[in-house]
């Protein structure tokens, strides 16, 4: 097959997302001491944490910022921007955080526990298992995924179990060393005949025009100016590239209106810049979307090169080409779509990367580096800036790209289950009647209860968050006062309500529950229920839900 060159130096690839299992009670910061002892350097960990592939450790603290100073105080080493606020902290016991120019929590670490910010304030929690070969991610209520790690045929590989409000559905991934950076790449979960890919990629006999369900939803609404479908599609790539911005601009969208409450109306209120994405050429009275046509084709000269590498090898156990490091053997640029939010370094300073954003690769990464150098090609309006030079990890491109190739899986399998659906061209019968199984996903392990399990690790961020920045922002030992006003992790937390005012009733969700009991004694999981066992009470949760108090 002949791939399309006129655009291929920004083809783009696209980001998934997410962890496996676990809880654990963090105990509360004591009391800060006065005693006068000047700091000289951060403390080693008490204890290293057991390692997982792949577990993300923090860099070395940084010297304080200019007018700044290093403190120490009972918990830890702090160091201070010339506002008194905490810039990073390293705790006695090894926890880490860094905080923004406010003095906000924007990634904490404490054992195998991980909680960082998007750029929407959104919290991701992480949480390790190594001895039960699982992590667990979190993106708040019901959302984010299971991954329990096992081998097959020698190599190891991780099924994940996504969530999103209610939806369910494994992934599959096989794990490997790039850069010293270890690596999940998507293996699909069955393929097709290579006539099927063959079909995918070609030209139809003639454009078809499409009308797209969600043309009237309040996403499409938000994002509109910066993202319009194709008016007509000349193959299934090109519906392929809209079926995939679509779905991680909804999920944005979604993850955006929880954050805020479930009031999406919010964001349109809050964010009136969202009216003005759209670029206006005052020569031709033309407004276009940011995501212009010439990059929605850059992604789809990506989707094409990847339905050309399906079909020459359509065996989902031998494929080897969905590894970044495969992708960037070829030495070509490439372009890659985010799905999920990322805190990027542009220059020196941080900046966001939001679902929908495309970056464009010109070259590999160095070969001592874990992160690569990318040029944004399209963005929103708080976002990175058009052009600038971002900073991404590997295995966040990974991710991208891994989100590319189960947007064609997911997207192909919506049309072989609804052929000719809104007057797209049927496949061929002979196309999808070879439809196989991948034998690996069906040596995975089973997941049960993943939703609970969802909410449990989100709690459990919560908590590990704002115990460390309170630990953070403990009197330093000169007897200085502790930074004041971080929200999302104060020092200060605001003082307990009476009893009688906290209440748990069915329906709570388990993270409202242990925010008003606290963390459980013990936890029983007995699938469909999960029971938080307290000194005083039982409480029985089903899909997340309290269901009876005993």
């Amino acid at each position: 097959m002949q791939i399309f060159e006129v655009s291929r130096r920004m083809r783009i690839a696209v980001a998934i997302l997410w962890l496996g299992v676990g809880a654990a009670v963090i105990p509360a910061s004591a009391p800060a001491q006065a005693t006068k002892k000047p700091p000289v350097k951060a403390p080693a960990p008490t204890k290293a944490p057991a390692t997982y592939p792949g577990q993300k450790k923090m860099a070395p603290m940084k010297p304080p910022p200019p007018g700044g100073k290093e403190v120490k105080n009972k918990n830890g080493i702090v160091t201070k921007t010339k506002d008194g606020k905490p810039a990073e902290f390293t705790g006695n016991d090894g926890a880490r955080a860094k905080f923004d120019k406010g003095g906000k929590p924007v990634e904490v670490q404490k054992g195998n526990t991980t909680v960082s910010r998007g750029p929407g304030g959104q919290r991701r929690t992480e949480i390790y298992h190594p001895e039960e070969h699982s992590r667990v991610v979190s993106y708040g209520h019901g959302r984010g995924f299971v991954e329990h790690r096992y081998e097959y045929g020698g190599h190891t590989y991780y099924d994940r179990s996504y969530y999103y409000h209610g939806g369910y559905y494994r992934g599959y991934y096989r794990g490997y060393n790039y850069h010293g950076a270890y690596l999940w790449e998507y293996r699909p979960a069955y393929y097709y005949p290579p006539v099927y890919y063959n079909w995918a990629y070609n030209p139809w006999p003639a454009p078809v025009p499409y009308t797209w369900s969600w043309g009237a939803a309040p996403w499409y609404g938000y994002y509109g100016a910066y993202f319009a479908p194709y008016p007509v599609y000349p193959s299934a790539a090109y519906w392929l590239v809209d079926y995939m911005v679509a779905a991680s601009l909804a999920q944005a969208y979604a993850a955006a209106a929880a954050a805020s409450g479930g009031d999406s109306a919010h964001l349109h209120r809050i964010d009136p810049a969202h009216l003005i994405f759209a670029s206006y050429d005052p020569a031709s009275g033309v407004t276009s979307p940011i995501m212009t046509k010439e990059i929605k084709d850059a992604v789809a000269d990506e989707m094409k090169l990847e339905l050309d590498a399906a079909e020459k090898n359509p065996d989902a156990t031998t494929r080897n080409s969905n590894s970044l490091e495969a992708l960037l053997a070829d030495g070509k640029p490439h372009v890659f779509v985010a799905n999920a939010g990322l805190s990027v370094d542009s220059g020196g300073t941080n900046c966001g990367i939001t679902e929908g954003d495309v970056l464009a690769l010109s070259a590999p990464p160095k070969e001592d580096s874990t992160t690569a150098t990318l040029r944004t090609l399209a963005s929103k309006q708080t976002d990175c800036a058009k052009g600038s030079t971002v900073s991404v990890e590997l295995t966040d491109l990974q991710e991208m790209h891994n989100n590319l190739l189960a947007s064609i899986d997911r997207g192909m399998a919506d049309m072989k289950d609804h052929p000719g659906q809104g007057g797209l061209p049927a496949p061929p019968a002979d196309a999808i009647s070879g439809t196989k199984a991948a034998p690996y996903a069906a040596d995975a392990p089973a997941d049960a209860n993943g939703e609970a399990v969802l909410d449990q690790a989100a709690a459990e961020g919560a908590q590990t968050e704002q115990e460390v920045a309170a630990e953070a922002n403990a009197s330093d030992e000169s007897g200085g006062p502790a930074a004041q006003g971080q929200s999302g992790g104060s020092p200060e937390p605001t003082p307990p309500q009476p009893a009688h005012t906290k209440t748990i009733g069915v329906g709570d969700t388990i993270a409202q529950v242990v925010a008003i009991k606290g963390q459980p004694k013990s936890i029983m999981n007995i699938p469909p229920k999960t029971i938080y066992v307290y000194p005083d009470v039982k409480i029985t949760f089903i899909n997340g839900k309290l269901t009876d108090v005993d």
